[in-house]
């Protein structure tokens, strides 16, 4: 008797299939847009009547919630985000704001030391390898209050609520209407 022994082609990990990998950044851009793009905007004062950061919302920092929280609920309200979802959007939006606005301060601060060892009659070379590992530091700083923030946001919603928003964020992406209209 012939035994065949039947094979099934091993899995590969969790972690190394790229599927997993795909919906990963996916939800990174999207959660980075969900946050990132209200942040900005508070970071940079847009919609606001001056032109930049100082004249902006640094000055607001409701103000700044406010757009921010705006953008959020839009998102959640896109994929039927129940009252407590929202409300927990909301406490995520005003809490990275909150951690965002004060290195809008230390960002001018890091600008103005540039441009000042800038203007001087002899380039110091090492001063600014330091000032560009401070702005690393500080870039770095922001980009992990803005993924905590993401990822905080994304727990908020279900993973079905979550392939819903990365389906309207690649719809906005291609142009399409935002209801596939």
């Amino acid at each position: 008797m012939s035994e065949t022994k039947q094979t099934t082609p091993p899995r590969r990990p969790f972690w190394r299939r790229r599927d997993v990998w795909i919906v990963t950044l996916a939800l990174a851009v999207l959660g980075a847009a969900v946050v990132a793009v209200p942040a900005a905007m508070a970071f940079r004062g847009l919609g606001g009547h001056g032109h930049g950061f100082r004249h902006g919302l640094a000055h607001d920092p409701e103000r700044a919630k406010e757009h921010a929280t705006f953008a959020v609920e839009w998102a959640f309200r896109a994929v039927a985000a129940t009252e407590e979802q929202k409300a927990e959007g909301r406490v995520v939006v005003e809490r990275v704001v909150d951690q965002l606005i004060p290195l809008g301060e230390r960002h001018r601060a890091h600008r103005e030391a540039l441009v000042r060892e800038m203007a001087k009659p002899q380039i110091d070379r090492m001063a600014l390898e330091l000032l560009r590992e401070d702005g690393l530091a500080l870039a770095d700083e922001a980009s992990r209050i803005g993924l905590d923030g993401v990822a905080d946001l994304a727990e908020a919603l279900s993973p079905e609520q979550r392939v819903e928003l990365l389906d309207l964020a690649h719809r906005f992406h291609r142009g399409e209407p935002p209801h596939g209209d």
